[in-house]
């Protein structure tokens, strides 16, 4: 189990895809890097040989049959990977760890846009994490509307996920929304529409 103390270190990064995520990790990954600090950076699904094998099945297009369970258990499969392999070894040895997506991707993707149990979802969440939380999480709020716009306008083409449609990602922003609002003393919300330099001096206060 990591203590209280480690999990200060460990920063995680929430919202739909094309909310500017990867930018803002980026940008405080230096930040951080340049006051000294070891910093890493993991994604999910990902991070670990097993798990960006799992993250390929996942987001594969060819995979749109996939039943909602499996894919919930599939990305909590890639969690425990990442979790014992690299989250918890990098906390111990005194670095910080910043994950784009963590547990709150789970119950807002899966939960809330699959309308999955909730309370089974918090189960398998505490064990695919051995109960570890960052202690910290920024969402970068965004309208649906307008992160497939970006999506569009990078000339990307969507993946399986990208591709469930406008309606189920209202209702992962719902699920976000909801989630943020139960854990205020963890989950950050920040409006993602704002200048990334904005955007960045609001974490950096927060942090």
């Amino acid at each position: 189990m990591i203590s209280k103390d480690l999990s200060k270190r460990f920063i995680s990064f929430e919202g739909i895809d094309f909310s500017g995520k990867s930018t803002q990790i980026k940008i405080l990954k230096s930040y951080l890097e340049e006051k000294g600090h070891s910093v890493f950076v993991l994604r999910e699904p990902g991070g670990t040989e097993i798990s960006e094998r799992i993250r390929a099945i996942l987001l594969d297009k060819g995979h749109i049959k996939m039943n909602a369970r499996a894919e919930m258990l599939l990305y909590s499969a890639a969690r425990v990977q990442l979790t014992d392999e690299k989250i918890i070894p990098l906390l111990k040895k005194g670095s910080y760890v910043i994950a784009d997506r963590f547990v709150d991707s789970t119950s807002a993707y899966q939960g809330y846009g699959r309308k999955l149990e909730q309370a089974t979802i918090d189960q398998v969440n505490q064990f695919a994490t051995f109960g570890i939380m960052p202690g910290i999480t920024f969402y970068l709020k965004i309208r649906p509307e307008d992160a497939f716009q970006r999506r569009i306008d990078n000339g990307l083409e969507a993946d399986r996920l990208e591709s469930a449609g406008l309606e189920f990602y209202k209702n992962v922003c719902k699920g976000y929304e909801i989630i943020a609002k139960n854990d205020p003393n963890r989950i950050v919300i920040l409006d993602a529409t704002q200048v990334k330099d904005e955007i960045h001096r609001q974490i950096i206060k927060r942090i």
